[in-house]
Parts: C-alpha cells; structure tokens; sequence
C-alpha cells in the first residue's frame, strides 16, 4: 500500500486498472488523428484559391494537421500494442472514452463537426494538447520502472512530441492573420471536460 503525501492510502494500479488506462490514450489518440486528418484533407475556404497569401496559409496549416494526424496515429498504436492479451478480456472493449473527465467525447465531436481548422488547431495547442501532456507527465511521475517499463517508453515520447507539436502549431498560428477563436460555448465544454488534469483512469501512484 502507498501513501499519498497526505498520509491517505493509495492503492496499487493493478494490471486491469492500467489496462483501462492505456485503453483510453488508446481511444483519444486515435481521435486526435482522425480530427486533425480530417482537417487535413477537408475542404478549403472558398476564398483561399482567389489569394495567393491565404492559399499558401491554408496548405500550410493542411500540412502541419497532417503530420500531427501521423504522429497520433503512431501514438495509438504504440498504444495497443501495450493492452493486455489475456483470456476473457476484449482488448477492443478497452478502447473507449474516459468516464472522467467528463464531456471529453462530445468536446471532441463538437469540435469535429463545428470548427475550422485554423480553429481546431487553436483549440488544439491551446487546450488539448497542454492538458493530454499534464494528463502523461502524472502518469509518468507515479509509474513504476519495474512494472510499466514499455508503457513509460511510450509516455515519454508522447510528451516530447506533445511540446513540439504545441510550439510548431502556436507558431504557425502567430504567422496566419485572424485566425478566429474557438466560440465560447466549445471554449466552456473543454474547460469542463478538462477541469481536474489529475483525474484520468488511474493515474496515481504505483
């Protein structure tokens, strides 16, 4: 039995809790590459091809949405690789949404469905991105070396390819010319979905 440092008692992850856990990353990786895919390849403003400076801005953001679509690609399977195999447990029932925080799932829908690009990416860097790199650096901090050896291998190279991915994509939307906000109801529903970063399936100390 660990201890917390309140002195509150915390138990051990067990392995069908980490199972739950990596099925999760699992899931919203997978997301993440089909919003930014989506992004990538969707269609242009009808304004972009009539402007030589907004064409070359929206092929721009097109290519960074792909290489990030790429990399959370890679995330999610790295990812499976990691579920257990193990008699009477589906590994796909594992894949799903987290009960906690809640609304993530409908964030992420809502986003798919209402946002640009330029907008979905702004919402990206300035929220999503930052929050799934806390949600892995707690999970990394509390994992324990003999244990999850393979799944910190992971965690790690997700949060180097988080902070890059939030520096390339704050810096390509300084460079583009008003780039319109997420609205402030989308704005609302990730600050609820994401209001507690330390509350994920799981994630304390080993």
């Amino acid at each position: 039995m660990a201890e917390r440092e309140d002195g509150d008692p915390v138990a051990w992850r067990t392995i069908d809790e980490l199972a739950g856990l990596v099925g999760v990353y699992c899931w919203l990786e997978h997301r993440l590459f089909e919003l930014a895919g989506r992004w990538a390849t969707g269609p242009g403003r009808p304004d972009a091809a009539a402007d030589a400076d907004a064409d070359a801005d929206e092929a721009e953001l097109r290519v960074w949405c792909a290489a990030l679509s790429r990399r959370r690609g890679d995330l999610a399977g790295r990812w499976a690789e990691r579920l257990p195999v193990r008699a009477g447990v589906d590994v796909a029932e594992l894949v799903a949404a987290p009960e906690r925080p809640a609304g993530l799932a409908g964030a992420l829908d809502e986003l798919a469905a209402t946002a640009p690009p330029a907008m979905g990416v702004a919402a990206l860097v300035g929220t999503v991105l930052p929050w799934l790199g806390e949600v892995y650096s707690s999970h990394f901090a509390a994992a324990s070396p003999v244990r999850e050896a393979s799944v910190m291998e992971v965690l790690a190279c997700a949060r180097r390819d988080g902070s890059a991915e939030i520096r390339g994509g704050r810096s390509l939307l300084g460079r583009l010319p008003d780039v319109e906000k997420p609205s402030r109801h989308l704005g609302t529903t990730f600050e609820r979905a994401f209001v507690d970063p330390s509350v994920f399936p799981a994630v304390r100390p080993s």
